[in-house]
């Protein structure tokens, strides 16, 4: 179930719901951790196998190497994959950031009201209150 090719070897079975490899064999296994005990030897406690090659379901020995979580979220961030989404990137976004521009200037206590707001722009009056208060899309 692995296809070695001339850099990656990659796992052509399962994958989890992150593009892990897996497999059952006394438990759940995740293969690149599998690989790395196979072809290295034991992963202390506590250890993370992290990839070089950043392709999930990779399983050459000669592409993992073992990091602490911290080590994880380093290699993670060095890579761009936080996996962390703000404003309109976030997939539960229904607004941009142009509506949150125009938001924060037509938005006039007493005149121009969070209800209003929040009515043409399809959202809760909450959110409103979150925007103009700068609680919420703090990066505009």
């Amino acid at each position: 179930m692995v296809e070695k090719g001339p850099d990656c070897w990659l796992w052509k079975g399962p994958v989890d719901q992150k593009g892990y490899g897996v497999f059952s064999a006394e438990g759940f296994q995740r293969t690149h951790r599998y690989s790395y005990f196979k072809h290295l030897g034991p992963i202390p406690e506590g250890l993370h196998v992290l990839h070089k090659c950043d392709v999930r379901n990779c399983v050459n020995p000669d592409h993992l190497f073992l990091g602490t979580h911290a080590d994880n979220m380093a290699d993670m961030g060095a890579k761009g994959r936080t996996g962390t989404r703000t404003g309109e990137k976030h997939h539960k976004a229904k607004l941009t950031e142009q509506d949150i521009v125009e938001i924060r200037k037509r938005y006039v206590p007493r005149k121009v009201t969070l209800k209003y707001l929040a009515e043409q722009y399809g959202v809760t009056f909450a959110m409103i209150g979150y925007i103009v208060r700068g609680d919420n899309w703090k990066h505009i």
